[in-house]
């Protein structure tokens, strides 16, 4: 008896050292018993089973999400008696086997697994030598050994495997049942661990995408991280479609919006909505980098997205991006240009040729046209018939000029114009403005632009209209009736203008589209009103006029990085 307590003083100090107390202990008790190699049945199993209630039965239907567990022994009938148990205990495991080391090893590579339980003594590759291995390769996996034999030199080996337990044939089935639902437990722990990380890892570089690409610019230490979440560098590039529809489109039309993206530009692509009518669009596909095939597949999304949802939309192409600091550059071009659109129409502009280097710019022809602007400026309409005709002459006389920088100089002299214009010839005016762009030859464009001049200045001494009156008129509606689905054709009937007149004059007067104005109140008032906590979310998302939930969640999340949820618990 001396002889023994010495040895167990001796063995027990040793696992001290090498793990906790308390498994240390465990692994004690196992040693000191008598080497037992026995083998145990499926029906020894049941035996015990009736003499023992099922504390873990059930707990799938507690949350807890299926959790791969591998079986490692040689013995198949041993195998089967662990998945037999498995199943009776209805534990939230999907189950696979393997008969050595070294197939259990295949199985690890190609297959996350959660839990490996295995066997010690077995044929090519032993438990201890597997476990050692998968410790070394996937620490996070938990092992449990299991093993006919209690020697120390076992045990010794499994603590320093990281082993969570190591169980003794024939299997107690109390200690299982704790060994078990401890173990699945942990799992489920590190697993909703890593999804919430993952989670707010997603929604973090979500975030960073939508600073950049609402302010278009890139501190320097976000530049790396942009260019990973963009998948650029050596040899990684892609171009940039910004699309910004009239109205709230994405809410009800973005799985078509999916489809013909998928359908014309490939798997190779992906998109970050900033706002209910607006996306950017990312494309990696190589054949796009070059000529102007994205260009015919773009228009080919536009037609049939107008046939499909009667949506029209303006479309502006970046270069290629091969790095933060051309994205910064081509976010840049992109905000200008778009700041400069006149109307939408499905028009699609390329920053490549709007603002080439290798534009022709024609002095005679940017002095006319400066002239022209001042005349515009007065309102005397003598002197813009006048400057108007010094314009043409001065455009005619060119040897060389570039068609693009040629439409762009007319295009910003019809735009200045209509700013003097009353808002019953708006739509009138994006139809010439359309026609510009469409022209084919020097000719045509002349006429059009003429055409314009004519039109619009029959109307230049007719009566001005109070656009900052309408725009309070606005937004009083919108800040009375946002709990309604707000569309442009609603405040334009309330207002009764035209929708496109209404487009245009928010935008210039505010900065930002009519669509962007609205999805900002309808956030604010929601985040008020969770706040405030007496409505439920459900009740909240409705009150602002959103019937789609998730959609509601997706876009507050959008504002201000959490969901509804998240900011009630906050609170």
């Amino acid at each position: 008896m001396r002889l023994q307590a010495q040895r167990e003083r001796r063995l027990s100090q040793k696992c001290i050292t090498i793990l906790d107390v308390r498994l240390a202990w465990k692994l004690f008790a196992c040693i000191v018993e008598k080497p037992r190699k026995q083998r145990y049945t499926k029906r020894k199993y049941v035996q015990s089973i009736q003499r023992i209630k099922t504390p873990g039965a059930g707990r799938e239907g507690n949350g807890m999400g299926k959790i791969k567990i591998l079986l490692v022994d040689d013995e198949r009938e041993e195998r089967e008696g662990i998945s037999w148990l498995i199943e009776k205990y209805q534990y939230p495991l999907e189950i696979m086997q393997a008969s050595n080391g070294k197939e259990a090893l295949q199985w690890i590579e190609k297959t996350k697994i959660d839990i490996l339980f295995t066997d010690v003594k077995m044929p090519i590759m032993n438990g201890l030598e597997l476990a050692k291995k998968v410790y070394e390769t996937k620490p996070e996996i938990k092992i449990i050994i299991f093993s006919a034999y209690g020697e120390f030199s076992y045990a010794k080996q499994a603590l320093e495997a990281n082993a969570v337990s190591y169980l003794l044939k024939p299997i107690e089935i109390e200690e299982f049942q704790k060994v078990m639902v401890s173990v699945i437990e942990s799992v489920q722990k590190e697993n909703e661990e890593g999804e919430r990380l993952q989670t707010a890892e997603v929604q973090n570089r979500r975030n960073l995408l939508y600073k950049i690409f609402s302010s278009a610019k890139i501190e320097t230490e976000e530049a790396e991280k942009a260019e990973q979440i963009l998948n650029l560098g050596t040899g990684k590039h892609c171009r940039i479609l910004d699309i910004e529809f009239t109205e709230n489109f994405f809410e009800e039309h973005e799985e078509i919006f999916l489809q013909f993206l998928k359908m014309y530009l490939g798997e190779n692509t992906s998109y970050l909505e900033m706002y209910p009518n607006e996306a950017y669009v990312m494309v990696r596909d190589a054949r796009f980098f070059t000529g102007n095939e994205l260009e015919k597949q773009v228009q080919k999304i536009l037609r049939d997205l107008q046939v499909k949802t009667r949506s029209e939309a303006a479309v502006i192409i970046s270069e290629v991006v091969e790095n933060a600091e051309k994205l910064e550059k081509q976010l840049e071009q992109m905000h200008q240009i778009q700041a400069e659109l006149f109307g939408y129409g499905n028009q699609i502009v390329s920053t490549r040729g709007y603002y080439s280097e290798t534009e022709l710019y024609a002095q005679d022809a940017e002095r006319a046209a400066r002239q022209m602007m001042q005349a515009i400026e007065s309102m005397d309409t003598e002197l813009i018939d006048r400057q108007n005709e010094q314009l043409m002459k001065v455009v005619a006389s060119l040897d060389k000029v570039s068609k693009i920088y040629l439409q762009n100089l007319l295009y910003s002299i019809i735009k200045a114009i209509y700013d003097k214009v009353p808002k019953i010839e708006f739509e009138e005016a994006l139809a010439l403005a359309e026609a510009l762009f469409r022209a084919k030859s020097l000719k045509n464009m002349m006429e059009v632009y003429e055409q314009a001049v004519e039109k619009m200045l029959s109307f230049i001494q007719g009566e001005d209209q109070d656009e900052s009156r309408i725009i309070q008129k606005i937004k009083n509606l919108i800040e009375k009736e946002y709990a309604k689905d707000i569309s442009l054709n609603y405040v334009a009937e309330n207002v009764n203008l035209t929708p496109a007149y209404v487009s245009y004059i928010f935008k210039k007067e505010t900065g930002q589209t009519l669509v962007k104005y609205v999805t900002d109140i309808k956030m604010m008032k929601a985040r008020k009103m969770l706040e405030e906590g007496t409505l439920k979310i459900v009740q909240v998302a409705k009150t602002c006029g959103y019937e789609n939930q998730s959609y509601f969640n997706r876009l507050f999340k959008n504002y201000y990085g959490v969901t509804p949820k998240q900011l009630r618990e906050k609170l």
